[in-house]
């Protein structure tokens, strides 16, 4: 068991977000606001702390390009956060955190700047892409 863990799990309970631990791995919060899985997956690794969110499924999206496009642009325009696809064909957000150095203020201001990613997909992002 890593102090990374621990460390996480502690910023959490500061956050008072609802959360379930998986096997000393990862966390999964369930905070306000509409994700398709309505969780954030925090995972507490060696060198990082991700957070990642699912936020649409792809399975069956036809736009390709247009998504590729829409993912590259955002990605490039917003500093805090990165949009990509999982291998499960889920359009994801993700955002890292070095370990060295880390303190609440940076985890807060990390989890701040995913919540605002979700809102940032479903309030501009997403109507683009299935218009």
């Amino acid at each position: 068991m890593s102090t990374t863990w621990f460390i996480a799990k502690e910023y959490l309970k500061r956050l008072k977000v609802s959360y379930e631990e998986h096997g000393r791995k990862t966390f999964s919060l369930y905070p306000y606001g509409p994700t398709e899985t309505k969780e954030i997956e925090v995972f507490p690794g060696k060198h990082w702390i991700t957070l990642t969110t699912r936020l649409m499924d792809l399975s069956s999206f036809s736009k390709k390009t247009k998504l590729y496009e829409t993912l590259l642009k955002s990605n490039a325009r917003l500093a805090e956060m990165t949009f990509g696809i999982d291998k499960k064909n889920y359009l994801i957000i993700r955002n890292a955190m070095p370990v060295t150095g880390i303190s609440y203020d940076v985890f807060n201001c990390t989890y701040e700047a995913h919540l605002a990613g979700i809102r940032f997909f479903h309030n501009k992002l997403k109507p683009t892409l299935t218009s």
